[in-house]
């Protein structure tokens, strides 16, 4: 009696046990699609985002170097995840180069065309530089800093840096200075209250 006792409680055990492994495998399933699913929607959001991000870096390369033309290029992975973007630059009268073989100037300048138009797709509200501008030339400087003061108009820029013309076009100035050792103070200019 105790053996078909026995048997029987296996059987609803093992009776239990295979639809736990159904749900399982249904729920693998599902995630497995779920994923399959959010991979195509990143990649149909990623793709559209580069194709925009692009036409507008194009024509802010164009604009602060006055000419030229850059370019977004994916780079295929294995999957969207594994992909990267290449960004291919042609300064007036050079050959097109990736941005690792252009001088410091102008990848700083070719990244604050990039920043700028990522920051113009995505509608970012606030920017936040920081020494952006340092390895910039006074021509280019001028550039960025015009760049920077149309785009104040759409978000708010804070840029830190230590150069004069930058801090020439700012509509309000903040620093900090040290009056007494171990002591900082804030300082903090509108610049139209002194124009």
């Amino acid at each position: 009696m105790g053996v078909l006792s026995e048997e029987r409680s296996l059987k609803e055990r093992l009776a239990f046990l295979g639809e736990q492994l159904d749900d399982v495998g249904g729920g693998m399933k599902e995630l497995e699609r779920l994923i399959t699913d959010a991979d195509e929607q990143a990649r149909s959001i990623f793709t559209n985002a580069l194709v925009e991000i692009d036409k507008k870096f194009n024509d802010l390369f164009q604009r602060l170097f006055v000419g030229g033309d850059a370019r977004l290029e994916m780079v295929e992975g294995e999957s969207l995840w594994d992909s990267g973007v290449d960004l291919i630059a042609r300064p007036p009268g050079k050959h097109p180069a990736s941005i690792n073989q252009l001088s410091g100037g102008e990848q700083s300048l070719s990244a604050i065309a990039l920043l700028f138009a990522s920051l113009e797709v995505a509608s970012c509200p606030i920017a936040v530089l920081d020494e952006v501008d340092a390895a910039l030339d006074e021509v280019n400087l001028r550039r960025f800093s015009e760049l920077a003061r149309d785009a104040s108009k759409e978000r708010q820029i804070l840029v830190m840096t230590h150069r004069r013309l930058t801090m020439e076009r700012a509509d309000a100035l903040c620093g900090v200075t040290l009056d007494e050792p171990g002591l900082s103070q804030i300082i903090g200019v509108r610049v139209e209250d002194w124009a």
